[in-house]
């Protein structure tokens, strides 16, 4: 009986270390491919070509820089805003820029940069959006008239997240990375312009901007003012407000 027990303990310490081996094996015969170049597709909803380098500097760890470059395009079709009779927005564009640095610690024991991660991270983003607007009202003594309204909207926030997410190899050199849970937080700086050719309409524009800050929730609207400047613009700004966001994806790379 004893006998039998020793040799099954010889016998998983034999599996045991021939694993390893096997395993230690792989690892040293693993291409040295250190670095990916990715293009993330999803950042295309948001008008912007966004890249990302990845550089491995130990089995367990990496470091990677994202850029985000805007490409403005129009939006209001897209999000149908010419549904309305008194809107006709023309000569819009809308982009988004972005630059974000990573940390990422990986599960695994490879040379290449693969398997499941945990990664922190800190982000820079710039949203910008502009658009003409020929609006129509219809007073009941005198009918319909028309004024040119033009927006400017910037948008910029500074956030520190948290990712979850995996990355494999498809090919000797394609790298698929699905970042399946990224929490982060942070603040947004908002500034918005709105202009008229008719001195008549700003009141209704600064109350109707008035009105539809007062929706949002306090911790939001306690942070942005409106005012009037002159006889015909009114200027939105908000310093600090709360930004929460979620982060998901994916993204296709070349390793080399």
């Amino acid at each position: 009986m004893r006998t039998k027990i020793l040799l099954l303990i010889f016998g998983l310490v034999s599996i045991q270390a021939i694993g390893q081996g096997v395993k230690d094996s792989i690892a040293n015969n693993e291409p040295q491919r250190r670095n990916v170049i990715k293009f993330l597709p999803v950042n295309v909803i948001a008008n912007s070509l966004s890249f990302e380098y990845e550089r491995k500097f130990s089995p367990k760890s990496s470091f990677s820089l994202g850029f985000g470059f805007a490409n403005p395009k129009k939006f209001a079709d897209k999000y149908k805003l010419n549904t309305s009779t008194d809107n006709n927005i023309s000569n819009e564009k809308f982009g988004t820029m972005a630059f974000r640095a990573a940390y990422r610690h990986y599960a695994g024991h490879h040379i290449r940069p693969v398997g499941f991660y945990f990664s922190p991270y800190l982000k820079y983003q710039k949203i910008s959006a502009n658009a003409d607007n020929l609006r129509t009202v219809t007073d009941p003594q005198y009918g319909p008239t028309s004024y040119n309204e033009k927006f400017d909207v910037g948008i910029n926030t500074l956030n520190f997240g948290l990712q979850w997410g995996v990355q494999f190899m498809l090919a000797k050199r394609v790298a698929v990375d699905f970042y399946f849970l990224g929490i982060e937080a942070g603040v947004a700086n908002v500034t918005a312009t709105v202009k008229s050719d008719n001195a008549n309409s700003i009141d209704v524009i600064y109350n109707g901007v008035n009105e539809n800050i007062q929706k949002l929730p306090s911790f939001f609207r306690d942070k942005i003012k409106t005012t009037k400047v002159g006889s015909n613009q009114v200027d939105v700004k908000g310093s600090s407000i709360p930004y929460p966001w979620l982060r998901s994806g994916i993204s296709i790379g070349i390793a080399f």
